[in-house]
């Protein structure tokens, strides 16, 4: 027999609602707890909450739980702080880790939550787990910020007025050496990949992408390095693709992209060629340079 205390919520509910059916049938109180298996004190216990409160009285209920650690101003102030970046709470990065955010209410607010807890409090407060973004600490943010805020918008602005396609381009070398990762193999037996044994082996891809997913690209020839004559010949080629329309440019300020030469086929071709060099150490703002 069982007081009902080591029974789940649903299933003592179920018990309760049972029990006083079978007392308005006149069962007797010792076939009620034989059949529910159950003492007589917590029959007893329900007839008078039944009594006292009616059906409503016999539900189950949700337990309430501890209070909670931090009131609301304080959870509305740590949201606040946690928008921000870390740095700006006196730590030395940007990121928000467990361990820092569980100094930060132990310091700030008076408060220790365990390391097991933690991750409930934070869903609470609507954060999730995220994996950073590299950024060079050579970018400079208001060339960033101008950019976006300033250039783009221009730039946007004279493709849709002279009907322009704009792309972003980028070059990048694609290892012919496959990557080896593991396998599944008996205790005593070695496996074997065969690669090549050469280094440098290797192809250069000089592609370009714009907003609607259009694509274009060329590979280097063997053994050719990345070049402005290279380049020169890759935007031929999109001219060659696209010979009725304008071209907007989007690169990085690498080398093969300021060189003199190119300076003077964009001159000489500024009728349908815009070209735009984005901030320095800014690969998130070229599409092209994402996987």
């Amino acid at each position: 027999m069982t007081d009902g205390r080591s029974l789940a919520h649903e299933v003592l509910e179920s018990h309760r609602l049972t029990a006083i059916k079978l007392y308005q049938n006149k069962v007797e109180i010792s076939v009620i707890t034989k059949s529910l298996g159950v003492t007589r004190q917590a029959v007893y216990g329900w007839l008078r909450q039944w009594r006292a409160n009616g059906v409503r009285g016999l539900r189950a209920r949700k337990a309430l739980g501890p209070e909670p650690r931090l009131n609301e101003e304080q959870f509305k102030k740590l949201q606040k702080i946690l928008k921000s970046p870390a740095t700006k709470a006196g730590y030395a990065t940007d990121l928000w880790s467990g361990p820092r955010i569980g100094h930060l209410l132990k310091h700030k607010f008076g408060t220790i939550y365990h390391a097991k807890h933690l991750p409930r409090l934070l869903r609470r407060l609507g954060l999730c787990l995220n994996l950073p973004e590299r950024r060079a600490l050579e970018q400079d943010p208001k060339a960033v910020r101008k950019w976006k805020r300033e250039r783009l918008p221009d730039i946007l602005k004279y493709a849709q007025k002279h009907k322009a396609l704009l792309f972003y381009a980028d070059e990048a070398l694609v290892s012919l050496i496959p990557y080896v990762g593991t396998t599944w193999t008996f205790p005593k037996a070695q496996p074997i990949a065969r690669v090549s044994g050469k280094r440098g082996q290797h192809v250069g891809i000089t592609a370009a992408v714009n907003p609607q997913g259009r694509l274009c690209f060329e590979m280097t020839k063997d053994k050719e390095r990345f070049t402005a004559k290279v380049f020169l010949r890759f935007i031929k080629k999109l001219k060659r693709e696209y010979p009725s329309r304008s071209i907007v440019l989007i690169v990085d300020g690498a080398r093969v992209h300021t060189a003199k030469i190119v300076k003077t086929f964009q001159r000489e071709n500024s009728s349908w060629l815009r070209l735009e060099i984005l901030p320095a150490y800014s690969p998130e703002l070229n599409p092209a340079e994402k996987p």
